[in-house]
């Protein structure tokens, strides 16, 4: 059951903030897609790898690239198929956390804040855990501040709905 201070919903969504869930839903959407096909595919991956046959399978992608770009593709390939299948089930259930917080956040409940921003900082634990920690991969700092850059943003856009609630409460109790 919700509270008062869990639902905020007299108030109309600022369209930065709607703009920002859009593109939160559009990218936990896409992540649960790519986590599930990575965990289901990693064997098949690491078969194909192993045996030497991955331009017979991407074909005519292969043709248009120049060599450099193979040898990047393939070097690619191989980190995601060293990484444990675990990474991807983890990140395709907290990528589900995310994507709950969105929606939540969409109606204005703010546990949908508190789920958001669990589930994103959980995935960037799970990040450290399975890549940078044991791959020797670069990058944390940036996923980290795009991360709490978000949730910032998110939580200026609450405060900023919350005041519009205390000033309006004010003025029919006045």
């Amino acid at each position: 059951m919700e509270t008062n201070n869990d639902l905020v919903q007299p108030f109309k969504r600022p369209p930065g903030m709607t703009f920002l869930l859009v593109l939160s839903f559009i990218n936990a959407c896409l992540q649960i897609f790519g986590s599930l096909i990575m965990y289901v595919g990693t064997p098949v991956l690491e078969e194909i790898l192993a045996s030497g046959q991955m331009e017979d399978y991407m074909g005519p992608l292969f043709n248009a690239m120049d060599e450099g770009m193979r040898e990047a593709y393939l070097a690619e390939m191989e980190f995601r198929a060293s990484i444990n299948p675990l990474y991807y089930l983890f990140n395709l259930m907290l990528y589900i956390g995310s994507l709950m917080g969105v929606l939540k956040m969409f109606k204005l409940h703010r546990v949908g804040f508190h789920t958001y921003s669990i589930s994103q900082m959980l995935i960037l634990i799970n990040s450290v855990v399975f890549i940078y920690s044991s791959k020797g991969r670069t990058g944390f700092f940036s996923e980290f501040l795009t991360t709490l850059m978000l949730i910032l943003i998110y939580h200026l856009f609450f405060k900023r709905i919350e005041m519009q609630e205390s000033s309006k409460n004010q003025d029919y109790g006045a």
